[in-house]
Formats: structure tokens, sequence, C-alpha cells
């Protein structure tokens, strides 16, 4: 794959860094990295290389992959060397017609069907693309801070469906996770962010609080490190300022937004002063004052997205926190406080500031109700249930076990739904989510954890249509049980599949001792379960946790599976839940590292949860569950995976 990126200034970089790291980790490709100046261009390259030393120094990147990031990437004043680029990306300018005077050179050298996107904050793609060639392979995409590691992209999509795929599909193997907003300006989370930093400035400007006051309260209150602090990290001030104008501009009441004065004064000098922070502490009346409008800002901006359809709300409350760094989705925010001071807070801060509008969701105090974590479409009389959570590759929390249950239920009950496909975005289900296991206090409450997946499962397990999952990348722990909750499974290339619960002190608790003997064997199960050893896809086929071959599309084989059972062709069913015969003796294994105290209660769990029909064996492996809270492996399992994530060995003490 060949990529361009436009602008060796101070975001283009990152672009061009985040880009090189996503192909190199996936097979390989080259990025152009494009500037006029050849000191721009030479300053670009060097802080790239710094992120490769610094990532390697760190064991964050392995020097394969910094080699391959080195030779890569191709710095270029000559734009004539992106002819042959499949998609790029301008980053170098926010002056619109600078902009489309790039876009004029570039359509010149790209072919037709080269994607093009242009990094703004602002500028909608109306106005950008006005006077292109060939307007459908033209899109906003607005990436975030920082921008080499940061996920989202919001992606104004044009009037070309198939190219519209394209830029979405590309963007992803990027490494991105793209996001769909309307062509308005500053889109869904600039509209939030420039306006919850206006306030910030508005507040400092009154004398109600210093940048290190304002920090501290919001901080504590919604996370995301304080607004004056963001705009250091950024040198955002005079970006404040251009996004402000565009809002003030495109309305005829905009006087609301007229940015304070104090951005362009401040200019690039920083807030925050790191060799003298400043006092953060402060009263309660300045930390009401300060909370109180800079809630209702947030507030009342993120509702004016949703109520506007500018942005879907799933995906609005899932980039205020992985976009903007707040502690939760602003609408999750919104619930917490409820809709009654969320009122409170918006409409006298109103009553106060002409121009300041009230949504009506939250004038009328109606929340709106949405999925958090999934997405379901349909393709004919075949439903396609996506779970999304691609900041932790899609890890089971309990709350998308709650939506995956009234989900299904919805489906079963659809008499136009035949068949289900279960996917995740990109195919990978990681397991389940740590830190809610890691927050257990007793081995009661680990038990009924256990029973409340468990039940989730069995309901999926237990509908009268064909269920099928489609996965691919990482499906562990978790994320594989719930793949053999399902009436079949078809792989992509890519899978990497297992159970590596004993790496954290644990055992499985969503079936995995019950579920996966029954369905490759015990023999294959035993080794799986005791040393954590993951299979491939070939080998997850071979062994029958999936059907057929590997495939390039799993959603697409998943949706021919269910075809053909509804055909008559082949048949689709749950595991048998009948009882197992398990062997007196078990085969040999190495269990390496792992707890000999967890692998005990693995053994006994197999050796009784087998011998018995599913559901009761399931019980079995709840109690279990629990009995590994009981143990200190269990605590040292789950502090090591915490603190030092999945690559390091817990040394367990087998107690």
């Amino acid at each position: 794959m060949k990529v361009g990126v436009i602008g060796s200034g101070a975001i283009g970089p990152d672009l061009a860094y985040g880009f090189i790291s996503a192909l190199a980790g996936s097979g390989g490709g080259t990025v152009y990295l494009h500037d006029i100046r050849k000191e721009a261009l030479d300053a670009g390259m060097a802080r790239i290389m710094g992120y490769v030393k610094k990532g390697i120094s760190r064991g964050k990147l392995s020097p394969k992959v910094g080699q391959a990031v080195s030779k890569g990437l191709v710095p270029t004043l000559d734009i004539g060397d992106l002819a042959d680029c499949e998609y790029v990306l301008e980053a170098a300018t926010e002056d619109l017609t600078l902009k489309k005077g790039i876009l004029t050179k570039l359509e010149e050298v790209v072919s037709p069907d080269c994607l093009i996107g242009f990094a703004t904050s602002g500028l909608p793609r109306s106005k950008i693309a006005a006077e292109v060639k060939h307007p459908g392979r033209c899109f906003v995409n607005h990436p975030f801070f920082p921008a080499w590691r940061s996920p989202p992209v919001e992606v104004v999509p044009s009037e070309d469906p198939a190219m519209t795929a394209r830029m979405m599909a590309t963007l992803e193997k990027l490494g991105k996770v793209p996001i769909f907003t309307a062509d308005v300006v500053c889109f869904a989370a600039d509209d939030v962010f420039v306006n919850y930093c206006a306030e910030a400035a508005r507040l400092f400007t009154e004398g109600v609080g210093t940048p290190a006051q304002i920090d501290a309260i919001v901080n504590e209150a919604i996370g995301g490190g304080g607004p004056f602090n963001v705009m250091d990290l950024t040198s955002g001030n005079l970006l404040n300022v251009h996004c402000l104008e565009l809002m003030r501009d495109d309305r005829d009441d905009g006087q609301w937004f007229e940015p304070p004065p104090v951005f362009t004064e401040q200019a690039n000098t920083p807030w925050h002063d790191r060799k003298d922070p400043g006092d953060p502490t402060h009263d309660e009346a300045t930390k009401k004052e300060v909370l109180d409008r800079i809630l209702a800002v947030v507030f009342a901006r993120t509702a004016y997205v949703v109520d506007n359809d500018i942005c879907h709300p799933r995906e609005m409350n899932w980039m205020t926190k992985n976009a903007l760094g707040y502690r939760a989705g602003i609408l999750d925010i919104m619930e917490e406080y409820g809709a009654d001071e969320v009122h409170r807070m918006v409409t006298e801060y109103a009553a106060r500031f002409d121009g300041f509008e009230v949504p009506p969701s939250i004038a009328n105090k109606t929340f709106v109700d949405f999925y958090r974590h999934l997405v379901t479409e349909r393709d004919g009389d075949l439903a396609v249930v996506t779970i999304r959570r691609p900041e932790v590759l899609n890890a089971l929390s309990s709350q998308v076990h709650a939506e995956l249950r009234a989900e299904f239920e919805i489906l079963d009950a659809d008499d136009s739904v035949k068949g289900i496909v279960l996917t995740s975005y990109q195919g990978a289900i990681a397991g389940a989510d740590i830190q809610e296991l890691a927050v257990l206090e007793t081995p009661e409450a680990a038990t009924e954890m256990c029973r409340n997946g468990m039940a989730v499962l069995s309901f999926i397990e237990g509908i009268s249509k064909p269920v099928v999952a489609a996965v691919d990348g990482p499906v562990l722990g978790g994320g594989s049980e719930l793949s053999m909750a399902c009436h079949a499974r078809v792989v992509g290339k890519r899978l990497v599949q297992g159970q590596p619960e004993v790496n954290l002190g644990i055992i499985p608790g969503n079936g995995g001792t019950m579920r996966l003997p029954r369905i490759v064997g015990f023999d294959n199960a035993v080794k799986m379960l005791r040393t954590a050893a993951p299979v491939n896809a070939g080998k997850a086929c071979a062994m029958g946790w999936a059907t057929g071959d590997p495939v390039d599309d799993p959603v697409a084989a998943a949706k021919d599976l269910i075809a053909k059972h509804l055909a008559g062709e082949v048949k689709l069913a749950p595991v048998d839940p009948a009882p197992m015969e398990v062997p007196t003796q078990f085969p040999k294994t190495e269990i390496g590292h792992h707890s000999l105290s967890i692998d005990a209660i693995l053994c006994d769990v197999l050796r009784r949860g087998l011998d018995m029909p599913l559901s009761q064996g399931l019980e079995v492996e709840a109690l279990g569950f629990g009995d590994c809270k009981r143990t200190i492996d269990f605590d040292i399992g789950m502090t090591n995976f915490v603190v030092n994530g999945p690559r390091v060995p817990a040394d367990f003490i087998n107690e």
C-alpha cells in the first residue's frame, strides 16, 4: 500500500508515523511525507526518527518494526512522487484558499481513484471540495492529538458510497477508527472541545480561577487533564480562534461563539509555567462556579451534536472519551449527573449568557437511549451484530453482556430475522474486561459475575435461529467463550484463539472449561486450558473449533453458512450439552510458570463438570472461578496484568 501525507508541520509527521507503523505491523507499505520546504521536511523526519528511537528503547517497538518504519517512510519535496498513492491526506494548513490550491495540484498528479483526505479541525467538506474534478473520492479526515497514536478520525463521507466504503476500510488498515459526522463546521468532537476551552478562558479572564485551579477542578470531575493543560500540549490557542470564528460566522446569532481575546493574546505561549505550575487549591465556591459553567457548555454542545444528527450518540459518546480524553463518554457522564442536574446547569448558564442554546433533549430532560458498544445492521433476513470497543480490542464488559442479552432478545422475537451473525470491530474479541475482574472483592462476587455472563451466553446458545460467530485477530478468553456459545464459528486468517486465563491466576468463567472440550476434544482442550497456549486460524479449523478454512471475509462467509443452513444443506446447532466421558488420567502437560493452585482448581472443574450436563457443569465452573479468588495467586495475576500488561509472566507463589 502506498500512502501520502502532505505537510510536515505540526501534525503531518505524526500522521505519517502512525500510518507507516500500522503498515509495518501488517505486511509493510510506503508512506510519502511531502512538504515544499526542506527545513520543515527535515524537522518532521527528525521527529519521526525520535519516536522510533524512543519506542525501541522503551520496548514498545521491536527493532524489526522500527527498521520497517524507517525503510517505508519516504520524505519528498516533489508532489509528483505521490502519483501512485492509493490515499493521500493533506495536513498542511487550515487556510481554505491554500487547501484548495494544494488539492488542485494534487489532482493533477494522482489517479482519479486515489482517495483524498483533508485533515481539518473545522472547515466543511463542501467548501474544500467545491471545485474538485472528482468529488466522490474527497473526504474530511479529522484526526486527534496525538495524531500518531489517537485512534479516532472524524470522516465526512462523499456522495459516492463505494468510495466512502474504501475510505473507511483504508483508515482502518492505517490503524484508525473512522467515525461518520455530518458536513458542518467543526463537525462533532471539536464543537465540544473548542467551546470547552473557550469557557475555561472566559473563567480565567473573569478572575474566577487560575489555569492551575481550573484544570484541577475539571480534571477531578471529568478527567482529560484540564483545558489549559490540553491547550498547552496541542498549542491550540490560535486553532481555537479559527474554529470559534467558523462557528460564529455560520450562524445569524453566533455572538456566544466569539473567541475570547485572551486566546490571541496568549498565542503560542503556554498557559502553565512548568517551573512554577501554580497552586491548584481552591474553595468550594470556585469549584461550583467552574464546574457549573464548564459542564453546562460540555453537556449542551454534546447534546446539540446528538440532537441535530451530526454524529450518532454511540460514536459521539465514544469519541468524547477516546478523542478528547475524558474519563468516560460525555453522554455517560450526563447520566451520572442526572437529567435534573444537567437541566439546571444548562438553563442557568443560558439565562446568564446571550446566544447560548439549550438543546431540546436537555430542555425536555430526555436523554437519548442507545447501545454503547453494539451496532446491529440488517442484510435481508439476516442481522449482523457487531461489538464495538476498538480501544480495548472489543473486550467484553458487563455492559457489553447486558447489551448483547437485550439485543438478542429483540432479534429472537423478530420474525423477519432468520439468522444472526455475531462479529466485532475488525474481528477481534480480546477477552473479558480485566478492570472488572481486578476489583472483585470476594469469591461470592466472582462466582456471581460468572453466573451473570453465563446466563447471557446460554440465552444466545438457546435461541432457535442460527447464530454464527465471525471472528478474526485475537479471540481470547471471554471472546473465545462467547464464540463457542454460537452455533458455529467462521474465522479470518489472522485469528489467534485461546483461553489464556491461567496467565492471570484464574480459570475460564464463561463456559470455556465446559464448551471447549466438547468442541475440540478433551486432550486438545486440556492442553490449551492448562498452558494458555493459543492456536492460529489453521489449527482452530483443523481441530473443529471453526467451520471450513480461514477466509478473507468472515462476515460474508458466516452469512453464506447461515444461508446453507436455512436451505437445509448444513445443520448448525449448539454444542452437545450431554455429559462427556472424562479420562481417569489427564494427558501429561507441562504448565510452566503457571500457578499450581489454579491448575488444581482447573483440573477439578474439568473432572467434575464435564461429567455432568452442560448447565450443571457451568455452575461447577462458576464456583471454581470463585475458588480462584480465595488464592493469593488470583491477586498476583491480576496485579501483574494491570501493572505490567499481558507480556510479563506473573510470579505466582502457588497458594
